[in-house]
């Protein structure tokens, strides 16, 4: 079986930029160490794709149709599918009190928000600052190397990663799903009322199944507690 627009499936990868080798980002743990990538606070899993939805960059998910599960590839991305091309009308000349009006020091290289819009820092100088707005991976050629770990063919894994895909501190043994005619019934442990906003994760996670799952018309949301034993001593009334 092989992948085709609509599908559910988990891929690993490493980015590197072409012609100079170096891995800049990946989802995959030990890739991560051992390229001094590692990120304590990030979540290193197989990342969910749906084809067609957009997820990943277009000169990616192009490649991935028609890949099989166990397969590994080499996939090289144009500027053109990937960030695009460096538009020399992004580069913006600034007086530097503006940015140290909002409390911010330039220098070289940083990465700085103004008026909502990311930039970098190329210079500093003369009470100037010039501001790059293009993307950091602008005019730059990629290269993805991607293992198709598996197509999700079974209904209640796809909404299992829909929820991994806005949970992903929690595991897939957090995660217990039943699915009846049009209803599925979500089962999350007591672990998932410790994560902060998560009234809106479970509105991101509602979104996601209306808009990929139209078959399932209703969703329940299920937390289960496991409660100790109370002693006979804490039953008595206090004096």
């Amino acid at each position: 079986m092989s992948v085709k627009k609509g599908d559910f499936i988990l891929i690993n990868y490493t980015l590197s930029i072409k012609d100079e080798g170096k891995i800049i980002d990946t989802n995959m743990e030990e890739e991560a160490r051992k390229n001094n990538l590692y990120d304590e606070k990030r979540e290193y899993k197989p990342m969910l794709v749906v084809i067609g939805r957009k997820w990943v960059i277009e000169g990616l998910e192009e490649q991935l149709i028609g890949m099989s599960e166990g397969e590994e590839k080499i996939i090289e991305v144009s500027p053109e599918k990937a960030f695009g091309v460096r538009d020399p009308n992004k580069i913006k000349v600034v007086p530097a009190r503006d940015l140290s009006s909002k409390g911010i020091i330039p220098r070289k290289n940083m990465e700085v928000e103004i008026n909502g819009k990311r930039a970098t820092v190329i210079s500093v100088g003369g009470g100037r600052v010039v501001l790059d707005f293009n993307h950091p991976l602008a005019g730059k050629t990629l290269v993805y190397k991607v293992s198709l770990i598996k197509i999700l063919d079974d209904i209640k894994d796809k909404i299992k990663m829909l929820v991994l895909r806005w949970m992903p501190k929690i595991s897939e043994e957090d995660i217990r799903v039943n699915v009846r005619a049009e209803r599925a019934d979500i089962n999350l442990s007591e672990k998932v009322l410790s994560i902060s906003n998560i009234g809106m994760f479970i509105r991101g996670i509602i979104r996601d199944i209306r808009t990929l799952l139209p078959e399932i018309k209703r969703v329940r949301f299920l937390f289960t507690f496991k409660l100790g034993e109370v002693k006979k001593s804490s039953l008595q009334k206090q004096p």
